[in-house]
């Protein structure tokens, strides 16, 4: 956010976003505390997922409703959160050494908190390989404190260093156990991959990237994290 001639202007990359910064905003100001604070607490409770979850139906409500439904996720203070896994391949144990390299966030266990992204992931897979099936597993984060937890809110430029380092050295190239952050996706992999090259600049790929449409990933990198994340359910799809 950044002020010009006294007047305020936001990066947003969707109207979800806008609709997060909304309900960020006046948390802070309902509450009397900084923005900073509240975005702590956002990113405590993970409103911001659970804002994109519940996307297409507080879309439709009055602003006041997203607010209380903000309100009503703190209140409850638990700090789990709903993930899905698209695969083609049927398994019982996440092993993070047969994870693809050259990922956005870094060799890891990639979920999404958006059940339809997972089914789209799965369906990739096996158009891909031509093997296995379809499955869409189901999970349960549960939170802690002593998880290194990196979370990137929006499209800007930190996340497109991060996304960069990771995809040109490879490996893992951070100390995080969980990132949690936006997609480079089909929506966004041409923009990315022209900055990859050199051909844009970071100012003008974040300036490109603001106008698409963002989805969710959710990364595990670490033996640590894993503990954190029960299976519920795995379905053929």
């Amino acid at each position: 956010m950044k002020a010009n001639g006294g007047i305020t202007y936001m990066s947003i990359q969707s109207d979800i976003e806008m609709l997060s910064i909304e309900a960020l905003e006046y948390y802070a100001k309902k509450h009397q505390i900084s923005e900073d604070d509240a975005f702590n607490i956002f990113y405590k409770h993970q409103v911001f997922e659970k804002i994109l979850v519940q996307h297409e139906t507080l879309h439709q409500l009055d602003i006041h409703d997203t607010f209380q439904y903000v309100e009503d996720i703190i209140e409850e203070d638990t700090p789990t959160l709903v993930l899905f896994h698209g695969s083609n391949i049927a398994f019982d144990k996440i092993d993070l050494n047969k994870s693809h390299n050259r990922r956005d966030f870094g060799r890891g266990f990639y979920c999404t908190v958006l059940e339809q992204q997972a089914n789209e992931w799965a369906n990739r897979l096996y158009l891909r390989t031509h093997t296995g099936g379809k499955y869409v597993y189901r999970y349960i984060f549960q939170q802690s404190e002593e998880l290194k937890i990196k979370h990137f809110a929006t499209l800007d430029k930190e996340w497109l260093e991060f996304v960069k380092l990771n995809r040109t050295v490879g490996d893992i190239q951070h100390h995080y156990d969980v990132v949690i952050g936006p997609v480079a996706d089909d929506n966004t992999m041409e923009t990315v991959q022209l900055y990859l090259s050199g051909i844009l600049s970071v100012d003008e790929a974040v300036t490109r990237l603001r106008y698409n449409k963002v989805n969710n990933q959710v990364s595990f990198h670490t033996p640590l994290a894993l503990e954190h994340l029960v299976l519920e359910s795995r379905k053929d799809v």
